[in-house]
């Protein structure tokens, strides 16, 4: 009589244990798998892996139309820092705004002196230190893609990623 009743508790614990394990599975799946959202300046984006479209999808767009001189955040007054870049964007050649499907061309050349602008700000908040370093060439260039497609998903009730890449064909400083 005993051994039936050491099987049913052993049946109970195993049901138990199996259910306990399916509910950590499912909010594994569920709970964490779910993109995470984040707020920041009124603005929602879910963050997601970004995948880049196929060559033919996207081009090549020349930000300045040689190199430019930026100046660098300077500690010491008696040096002058500067750098030197010449920038390129990758990004789509068309995206869908409004239902509308625009050239990525016309509106880079639209929005050309405030994302201008943005590499000034971002220069001038970074030392000749910052830019000797590798690691932060590739922090400038996640960054500046980041704000860029913010500035050209202004007004839009979803936000997409319409530069892909931030390329810094040269980067000399001084």
């Amino acid at each position: 009589m005993e051994s039936k009743s050491n099987f049913f508790l052993l049946i109970i614990v195993v049901a138990i244990l199996t259910l306990a394990l399916a509910a950590l599975a499912g909010y594994l799946l569920l709970i964490q798998g779910a993109p995470q959202t984040n707020t920041q300046a009124g603005t929602k984006t879910v963050a997601q892996s970004t995948t880049i479209p196929k060559e033919d999808a996207l081009t090549v767009e020349s930000l300045f139309e040689s190199k430019t001189y930026f100046n660098l955040k300077n500690d010491d007054s008696s040096r002058i820092a500067i750098i030197q870049v010449d920038v390129k964007l990758k990004c789509l050649k068309e995206f869908k705004e409004n239902k509308k499907l625009v050239k990525v061309e016309e509106k880079i050349s639209m929005y050309s002196d405030e994302i201008k602008e943005l590499f000034v700000k971002f220069f001038l908040n970074i030392t000749i230190d910052d830019v000797k370093n590798v690691a932060e060439m590739d922090k400038v260039k996640e960054e500046l893609k980041k704000q860029i497609n913010e500035l050209l998903n202004e007004g839009q009730k979803e936000s997409q990623d319409i530069v892909y890449k931030v390329i810094f064909s040269e980067w000399l400083f001084q």
